[in-house]
C-alpha cells in the first residue's frame, strides 16, 4: 500500500499546480450522466446515429467506459447481449490473448494458424490473431460493437461480427489530461495525454499509460508457504497520432501505437487430475512398489512422488501449487498511416498498416509443487495491410455506395517447447498468409422513410505453413525431487532425440468465397427503425499447428495429403430489427432476432487414442466438426425515468444447437450432437443505472451501478464438466464527483464487488484440466484532471 499512497499524494500535489491553458471539450462540458445523449458510429464508414443505422450494433463512447470502469476491451462483454470476450490464457498462458465469441460464432485456440471469428479493428486496421489483441481501452472515443457477419464493409472478412476500437484524434486546441488510479493488490494506474496543433495544418496527440497491480494468487508449498504470485498486472502502453492538412481536401494521419507486457503467468487453478491417463499415468506407473497406483488407497495422495488430485484447487480459491515458469511478456508495436481526400459528393480512403507482436510466456502445465512438467511460448507475428475505400453519394444523396480493396500479408513463428514428465519436444511452426478481398455496399433511398441496401463481397485466402520447428528434444524424467529407484520407461519411444514430429516443408491451402448482403429499412418517424437482413460470413481455413507423437508417412505417402487443415467455415444470418426512441427520447429501446445456419465449424479437440486420424491423443487438432442452428434475440435500452436518475439494460437469448458432426468427429464423441457450443450463455443480461445526486453551481455527483449475469457455459468443445462454469453474476459500483468548471473529477468504487469467483477461459486433455479464474473483489480511487 505505500506504493499506492505515494501515487495519490504525488498526484495531488502536481495536478493543481497545472496550469488552465485551454477550456474543457464541449462534449464533456455539457455532459449530464443522467441524459440520453446521441451516439454517433461509422460502422458504415460514415457518420450516422446509432439509431438510424439498420444493424445490430452496441456503442460506447469515451465517458461512457470510463463511468462503467472500462478498462480492457474484455470489460465490454459485460454490457452487450450475447458477447463473450475473454483472456485465452489458460492455454497460452499469455494474458493479452483473447478468444472472443458473438451469438455463438467464435475461436477458442489461440495459435497463429487459426483465423479468429470477430474481427477487431483499431482505428481501421484489422488486427491478425487472437494473440495481443486484448487491447487497453487507454485514449478511446469510441468502441462499436457490430453482431453478425460483417464483409461487405471492412477489408477482412468476419464470420461472426467485428469490434471497432476508435481513438481520439488530436485536437485544434490545446488540451491535456492526467490521470491517477489506486487500488488493491497495490494497484497504481497513471496516464497522461497531451494535444494541439503544431502549426497552422499539423496537430498531434500524444497518450501514455502505465498499470500495475500485484498478483491476487500465491503459490504455495506443500507445507503452505508461500512460494510467489500469480495474476498481476504490468503493462505499459503508449501512442502517437499525427495530423495534417496535406491540401485543403487531403488530410493524412499518421499513428504508431505500442504496448509492453512484463507479468507473471494468469491465476491458473489446478481444477482436474486423471491419475491414470496420459502421462500421468506412465509417470505414476513408473514409480517402484506401485505406491502411486489406485491399488495403494488412500495414502497416495499424501505422497510426494505421486501425481493425483491431491494438487487440485478449487476455483473460489487463491492459492496454487504451481512450481514451474511463471512468465507473461508481450511486445505489440503498431504504425499506420491514413490518407482521406474528400471531393464533391466522393471521399477516397487509403489505409496502410504494420503491426508486429512478440510472445514470451512460460507456464507450469501440472500444477505440483514438485514441477512435473511446463510449456513455453515463443510467438512472432508480422502483418502488412493496404485497404482502399470509395465512399460517395450521388441523385442528391439518395443512392450512397461504399466500395474497397483489401490486402493483407502475413508472417509468423510460434514454437513451444513441451516439458512432459517423461519425455520433451518442441511443437509449433511457421506460416506465411496472404489475403485478397475485393468488397461494396450500396443504399439507395425509394423513398423518404424506405431505404435498400445491398452488398458483395469476395476473398481469395492464401495459407502456408511450415512445422519444420517440430522435433523431439529429450526424455528427461522431470521432477525436483527425483523418485528413488525409479526408470524412464518410454526411452526412446517415439524416436531417438531429433526426431522430427512431421515432415517440414511449406504445405499451402487457399481458398475463396463470395458473400452477399441485402438489407430493408423502414423510417416510420425520426424515432422509429425496422430493417431485415440477410447475409452471410466466411471464415478461412487453417493449418493443424500441434502434432504429437511424431508423424511418419508411410512409403510412398506424399505429406501434404495427410497434413491436419481445416476449411473454411461459412455462416449464413437473417436478422430482423426495431430501433426506437418514444417520450420525447426520454426512453430508447432497440430489439434483434436472428437465425444463422453456421456450417463446416473449425473446432480444436483431442482426439481420443482409438479414433481415427495419425495425430494421437495428446495434443488437440484442428478439424471441421460439423453445421450448428443458432437464433436468439436482443434487446438493449436507456431510459431516463427522472432528471436525475437513467436506467440501462441488455437481455440476450441464444438457442444454439449442433445439428451434424463429421464422422471423425462421431468416432471420438459418439454423444457430439448433444454438446454445447462453447462459451456460449443462452441467457445474457446486465442492468444499470445512474443517480446525479446534484448538477449545479457547486459541481456534479453521481454514482452509477452495473449487475450483468449470464448463464451456464462450457469452456471447451468436449463440454468436460470440469470446465462447466455455472451461471454467474457480477456487480461493479463508483460515484463521481465532477468540479464546476468540469476541469478536475474524482472517482471511488470497486469491480466484482459480491467476489464471484469463476471460470475465464479453461483447457482439457486426457489427464488434467486447468482454468484461468477471475479477479476477485477491488476496490479503486481515481483522480483526473483535464484541461
Amino acid at each position: 500500500m505505500k506504493r499506492a499512497f505515494l501515487a495519490t499524494a504525488s498526484a495531488l500535489l502536481v495536478l493543481p499546480a497545472v496550469p488552465a491553458l485551454a477550456q474543457v471539450a464541449e462534449q464533456d462540458a455539457g455532459y449530464n450522466p443522467a441524459s440520453l445523449g446521441d451516439i454517433v458510429v461509422t460502422a458504415r464508414k460514415r457518420e450516422e446515429s446509432v439509431q438510424t443505422t439498420p444493424l445490430s450494433i452496441s456503442a460506447f463512447g469515451a465517458q461512457a467506459l470510463q463511468d462503467r470502469n472500462v478498462q480492457s476491451s474484455a470489460d465490454i462483454a459485460n454490457f452487450v447481449p450475447n458477447v463473450q470476450f475473454d483472456s485465452a490464457a489458460s492455454e497460452s498462458g499469455g494474458g493479452a490473448s483473447s478468444q472472443i465469441s458473438i451469438r455463438g460464432i467464435g475461436q477458442t485456440d489461440y495459435v497463429i494458424t487459426v483465423e479468429p471469428a470477430v474481427g477487431l479493428y483499431l482505428d481501421g486496421v484489422y488486427v491478425g490473431k487472437s494473440v495481443g489483441s486484448l487491447l487497453d481501452t487507454v485514449d478511446i472515443e469510441r468502441i462499436e460493437v457490430l453482431r453478425g457477419p460483417q464483409g461487405t464493409l471492412f477489408g477482412k472478412n468476419t464470420i461472426g461480427g467485428a469490434i471497432q476500437f476508435i481513438s481520439k484524434r488530436p485536437s485544434d486546441k490545446f488540451e491535456a489530461e492526467a490521470e491517477a488510479t489506486v487500488g488493491r493488490f497495490n494497484r497504481v494506474d497513471v496516464k497522461g495525454i497531451l494535444s494541439g496543433p503544431l502549426s497552422d495544418r499539423v496537430r498531434a496527440r500524444l497518450s501514455g499509460a502505465y498499470q500495475s497491480r500485484d498478483g491476487f494468487m500465491d503459490r504455495v508449498s506443500p507445507t503452505g508457504a508461500k512460494t510467489g504470485e500469480q495474476g498481476n498486472i504490468n503493462r505499459l502502453s503508449g501512442r502517437l497520432v499525427l495530423e495534417a492538412d496535406l491540401t485543403d481536401n487531403l488530410l493524412a494521419t499518421l499513428s504508431f501505437d505500442g504496448t509492453r507486457i512484463r507479468e507473471q503467468s494468469p491465476a491458473q487453478v489446478l481444477l482436474k487430475v486423471v491419475e491414470t491417463d496420459g502421462f500421468a499415468g506412465i509417470y505414476n506407473g513408473a514409480v517402484p512398489g506401485g505406491v502411486c497406483l489406485p491399488t495403494a488407497g488412500p495414502s497416495r495422495f499424501g505422497n510426494p512422488y505421486c501425481y493425483n488430485s491431491q494438487y487440485v484447487r478449487p476455483i473460489d480459491g487463491r492459492t496454487t501449487t504451481n512450481s514451474g515458469p511463471n512468465q507473461s511478456d508481450t511486445d505489440i508495436k503498431g504504425a499506420s498511416l491514413n490518407l482521406e481526400w474528400k471531393g464533391d459528393g466522393i471521399t477516397l480512403k487509403s489505409i496502410t498498416a504494420y503491426r508486429d507482436v512478440g510472445v514470451d510466456v512460460a507456464q507450469d502445465l501440472y500444477g505440483s509443487p514438485y514441477y512435473y512438467g511446463g510449456v513455453e511460448q515463443h510467438i512472432s507475428q508480422k502483418q502488412f495491410s493496404q485497404e482502399v475505400q470509395l465512399l460517395g453519394d450521388l441523385m442528391d444523396s439518395r443512392l450512397q455506395y461504399v466500395a474497397g480493396l483489401f490486402y493483407m500479408h502475413e508472417s509468423g513463428t510460434q514454437v513451444f517447447p513441451v516439458n512432459l514428465p517423461l519425455v520433451q519436444f518442441d511443437s509449433g511452426g511457421k506460416i506465411k498468409n496472404d489475403s485478397y478481398a475485393a468488397f461494396g455496399q450500396i443504399t439507395y433511398d425509394l423513398t423518404d422513410q424506405f431505404s435498400i441496401t445491398g452488398g458483395l463481397r469476395y476473398t481469395y485466402e492464401r495459407k502456408q505453413f511450415n512445422p519444420g520447428l517440430q522435433v523431439i528434444t529429450g526424455y528427461d524424467y522431470l521432477s525436483t525431487i527425483p523418485t528413488p529407484g525409479v526408470t524412464n520407461p518410454i526411452v526412446d519411444l517415439f524416436g531417438p532425440v531429433g526426431t522430427p514430429l512431421f515432415p517440414a516443408g511449406w504445405y499451402k491451402r487457399t481458398s475463396k468465397s463470395a458473400t452477399p448482403m441485402v438489407s430493408l429499412s423502414y423510417k416510420f418517424d425520426r424515432g422509429t427503425m425496422a430493417y431485415a437482413t440477410f447475409s452471410q460470413g466466411f471464415k478461412a481455413g487453417g493449418f493443424t499447428m500441434r502434432y504429437f507423437p511424431p508423424v511418419i508417412p508411410a512409403p510412398g505417402t506424399d505429406p501434404d495429403d495427410i497434413v491436419s487443415y481445416a476449411g473454411p467455415e461459412k455462416a449464413t444470418s437473417y436478422e430482423v430489427g426495431l430501433k426506437t426512441e418514444l417520450f420525447d427520447r426520454r426512453l430508447r429501446l432497440n430489439v434483434a432476432g436472428f437465425y444463422t445456419d453456421y456450417k463446416n465449424i473449425q473446432v480444436t479437440y483431442v482426439v481420443d487414442p482409438d479414433g481415427p486420424g495419425p495425430i494421437g491423443q495428446f495434443v488437440p487438432v484442428l478439424a471441421n466438426s460439423g453445421t450448428a442452428h443458432i437464433k436468439g434475440i436482443e434487446v438493449e435500452g436507456s431510459a431516463v425515468l427522472a432528471d436525475w436518475f437513467r436506467f440501462d439494460g441488455s437481455f440476450g437469448y441464444i438457442d444454439a444447437k449442433y445439428v451434424k458432426f463429421s464422422a471423425d468427429a462421431l468416432a471420438n464423441f459418439p454423444g457430439a450432437l448433444s454438446l454445447k457450443i462453447p462459451n456460449t450463455s443462452k441467457f445474457t443480461y446486465n442492468v444499470g443505472g445512474v443517480a446525479t445526486f446534484f448538477n449545479n453551481d457547486h459541481g456534479t455527483l453521481f454514482a452509477r451501478a452495473d449487475y450483468s449475469r449470464r448463464s451456464g457455459q462450457y469452456k471447451e468443445f468436449s463440454n468436460d464438466p470440469s470446465l462447466f462454469q455455472p451461471a454467474y453474476g457480477v456487480l461493479g459500483a463508483s460515484v463521481t464527483y465532477r468540479s464546476p468548471t468540469k476541469r478536475w473529477e474524482v472517482a471511488a468504487g470497486g469491480t466484482n464487488l459480491t467476489n464471484k469467483a469463476y471460470i475465464v477461459s479453461g483447457v482439457t486433455s486426457s489427464e488434467y484440466s486447468q482454468a484461468v479464474r477471475s479477479r476477485p473483489r477491488e476496490w479503486f480511487l481515481r483522480l483526473r484532471y483535464q484541461y
